[in-house]
């Protein structure tokens, strides 16, 4: 994709917003923990690009000031750690930010198998699908699933907002 205005959820420290600021993408970035964001602002400084960093709740992206349209959403393991009750709010949320042809690039945890502990945090447990997906991103299309490498199910999604 050429560079355009790109939002990560649950940005963490900042490295992948960082890494998209150096190539030449307009970056707005959020996450719930407020010590990740301040590792995340000097990340960016130190790197010498702008990165527009909120502290907040991904599903509440009204009360954070990151207005869209943006042409890219990146999500590492953030939609698989919103509670079950806030998904919807989350989609609704980038879909209302969401340039036409918009993608968004999604890692996320698969369910659990049956037979393991069940974590803590049900969201988790539940995991991500693609059908899941295909039906809290309306208006989205599911363009690619790839399994990830990891030693648990883990899957690559990427959805493209209508035009």
């Amino acid at each position: 994709m050429p560079p355009g205005r790109a939002l990560e959820l649950g940005c963490g420290t900042g490295t992948n917003a960082t890494y998209l600021a150096r190539h030449g993408w307009e970056v707005a970035a959020v996450d719930l923990i407020d010590r990740a964001v301040d590792q995340a602002r000097e990340k960016a400084a130190a790197a010498g690009v702008a990165v527009r960093l909120r502290h907040g709740d991904a599903t509440r992206l009204d009360e954070l000031d990151v207005p869209g349209p943006f042409d890219l959403f990146f999500d590492l393991s953030c939609y698989c750690g919103v509670p079950l009750h806030r998904r919807d709010a989350y989609a609704a949320g980038l879909t209302d930010r969401a340039a036409p042809g918009a993608q968004l690039l999604m890692f996320g945890y698969g369910p659990e198998p049956l037979g393991n502990p069940i974590p803590e945090v049900t969201s988790w447990a539940a995991g991500v699908t693609a059908d899941e997906l295909r039906a809290s991103f309306s208006g989205w299309e599911l363009i690619d699933v790839t399994p990830g490498t990891n030693s648990v199910p883990t899957f690559w999604f990427t959805l493209r907002r209508d035009a």
